[in-house]
């Protein structure tokens, strides 16, 4: 238990330290916005890149920069970023802990719903990107949490339905882990095939796991660790949550390996 107290320490002081960083930007300090920090922005002026040469709306070469940026982490360290460094992740995060001191046994989608509900966030991906290329403007600044939240109601989020969005993903959190990571974000969609490809992974000795489970119910995204003998599945941010509850000793590693 000591060992994942520790690794969590670690994760959240990081985390801490960008909220605050993207708290002091919002707030006007600072020589950029903090929407010029948002990876996903970079997909968004792809298409005004290669049409017209230009950068949609706000957007500009840090988005695209820190896109390609992750890009290529996601390749080393599958999904760490969201582990480690994304803000929403984080707010997600507490919350699901917050709804796991509320719950004596936290709702579970099964195994089938919850792939199902999954595909959500590859149609947030499209919306997001076709009203944008077709547009020319971030239209669905008014529901991206990120937005929403950090520009405090600011410009381009749309009132009762921007509050509406908070509440939902707030709930939805409470009920299960990691909901709109999980189910709508469009930057994990744009990670997924990448992630199954990243070197650094968990792996699993199988001759001395006892299957017990432990590392599933540790696990924020409900990933079956103990019956992968190396953890290649998309969602998996390397949060070292799973290896950390493990009652078992060098029964999972973080390795390299294809």
């Amino acid at each position: 238990m000591r060992s994942t107290v520790k690794s969590r320490y670690i994760r959240y002081t990081l985390l801490l330290v960008i909220q605050v960083l993207l708290i002091y930007l919002a707030l006007g300090y600072g020589t950029r916005s903090f929407e010029a920090y948002c990876p996903f922005g970079g997909m968004e002026s792809l298409w005004g890149l290669f049409t017209h040469g230009e950068f949609s709306c706000t957007l500009g070469p840090l988005n695209l920069s820190l896109l390609l940026a992750l890009l290529l982490l996601v390749l080393l360290s599958k999904k760490s970023f969201c582990g480690w460094a994304c803000p929403i992740g984080f707010l997600g995060e507490l919350f699901g802990r917050v709804g796991g001191m509320i719950w004596k046994k936290r709702p579970r989608p099964g195994r089938r719903l919850n792939g199902t509900l999954k595909l959500l966030r590859y149609v947030v991906l499209a919306l997001s990107l076709v009203f944008t290329y077709k547009i020319g403007e971030l239209i669905l600044r008014g529901y991206d949490p990120f937005y929403i939240i950090y520009s405090g109601f600011g410009h381009g989020t749309i009132g009762a339905i921007s509050y509406t969005v908070l509440v939902i993903l707030a709930l939805g959190a409470l009920i299960v882990p990691m909901f709109f990571c999980r189910y709508f974000c469009p930057l994990g969609a744009v990670f997924d095939p990448f992630s199954r490809l990243g070197l650094i992974k968990i792996s699993r000795d199988e001759d001395k796991c006892t299957e017990c489970g432990t590392c599933q119910e540790a696990c924020l995204y409900d990933i079956p660790v103990q019956s992968l003998p190396v953890v290649r599945h998309r969602d998996c941010t390397n949060c070292l949550e799973c290896l950390d509850s493990c009652p078992e000793n060098e029964v999972l590693k973080v390795r390299a390996s294809l």
